[in-house]
């Protein structure tokens, strides 16, 4: 009973640490791409670019050096999605060799190309390297061009930066906003705060609430995942 208990507490507070949040978390990425312009930039790709895309997809799995080398040649000629895909293969190092400084100049041009989750994935990397003023004028262009996901990475930032209450005062309306727009991190962290007291004792009660709709929500992700609860 003890360690069911445990697994139920973590479940619901300890979305940093527990396996079973996994899922949560890549239904938030998803969410992030899926408001993104991403599927129109890829739609915008034909002709003989769209061939050689289709090629480096077909190969990729089983020889992605020959596959990066294309997404690279595409990028380098303009096509702003595979433009984003050179960068987060260079920051993610797994089938080219790591290299930040390329990952930036890839996503500053993908930036420019008009991929707003090359906004997001920008301001992540510069706060990676410590270059916070950077990653929040970034995301602060996306808040005033109404991208949603750059609202919650915004007040995100700022609070892993700040908890003070004053600071969790001001990225309120941020969260607000793009919790009623749907972004899932961002209801995640609202209920967070309001469960610690940031915004008051009163917003407490709301926050427990809101903690055990996302909790249910995660066990709901995790039962249609069949992750074993030893692993959860």
């Amino acid at each position: 009973m003890k360690c069911r208990l445990c697994l139920w507490l973590c479940t619901w507070f300890c979305p940093d640490v527990s396996p079973a949040w996994d899922v949560f978390w890549e239904q938030a990425d998803r969410w992030d791409r899926g408001h993104s312009n991403e599927y129109a930039l890829f739609s915008k790709i034909s002709g003989e670019a769209r061939e050689r895309l289709d090629a480096a997809t077909a190969i990729w799995p089983t020889d992605p050096d020959a596959a990066f080398r294309i997404y690279l040649d595409l990028a380098d000629g303009g096509v702003a999605w595979a433009m984003e895909t050179v960068a987060c293969q260079y920051v993610q190092g797994t089938h080219v060799a790591q290299d930040f400084e390329q990952a930036a100049v890839y996503y500053r041009r993908a930036i420019e190309a008009g991929s707003w989750i090359a906004t997001v994935r920008y301001a992540q990397l510069m706060a990676k390297l410590g270059h916070f003023d950077i990653c929040q004028k970034t995301l602060e262009d996306g808040v005033q061009a109404g991208f949603i996901p750059a609202f919650y990475w915004l007040a995100w930032f700022r609070y892993r930066q700040s908890k003070n209450r004053r600071t969790c005062r001001e990225i309120k309306p941020l969260l607000e906003r793009a919790t009623a727009a749907g972004h899932p991190a961002a209801a995640l962290l609202l209920a967070q705060m309001r469960l610690g007291g940031k915004f008051g004792l009163r917003e407490t009660p709301q926050g427990f609430r809101e903690m055990a709709q996302i909790g249910g929500q995660v066990v709901s992700l995790t039962d249609s995942r069949q992750i074993p609860a030893a692993a959860a």
